[in-house]
């Protein structure tokens, strides 16, 4: 996927990344754009988003996002994205909740089944962009 798709998804819809860190590590969240998603655990986080936004742009190829688990904006580059999975429009604490489970469980299968330290050469980004 490209940065406009991503970005544009993560306006309207909540999805785990799976990114590396510039530090070689591999990192997991849950997060989102949408602010009214935000809103259901944190009211409004406009203003973070937007100071992390200040940095954030398509030539630097770094993307803005609210990770929910932590309660804080947080940014990944798409060229170091490692996977990422879309979970749809989270518009109800209900659902919210559901979102939190899956992740929960996902991050603890891909913890202990995968590398969690990587370099560049060792992983191909060319494969992302599915479903939860």
């Amino acid at each position: 996927m490209k940065y406009a798709d991503i970005y544009m998804r993560l306006s309207y819809e909540t999805a785990v990344v799976v990114f590396l860190k510039k530090d070689g590590s591999v990192r997991l969240l849950l997060g989102t754009r949408n602010l009214s998603t935000i809103s259901l655990m944190y009211g409004f986080q406009g203003t973070e988003l937007g100071k992390m936004d200040f940095r954030c742009n398509i030539n630097n190829g770094n993307i803005a996002l609210f990770d929910l688990i932590i309660g804080e904006a947080r940014q990944f580059n798409i060229d170091r994205l490692i996977d990422i999975q879309f979970a749809g429009n989270i518009d109800t604490k209900e659902k919210l909740d559901d979102v939190f489970e899956k992740f929960n469980k996902f991050k603890k299968e891909y913890e202990a089944t995968k590398p969690m330290s990587l370099d560049m050469n060792t992983f191909d980004n060319t494969n992302i962009g599915g479903n939860l």
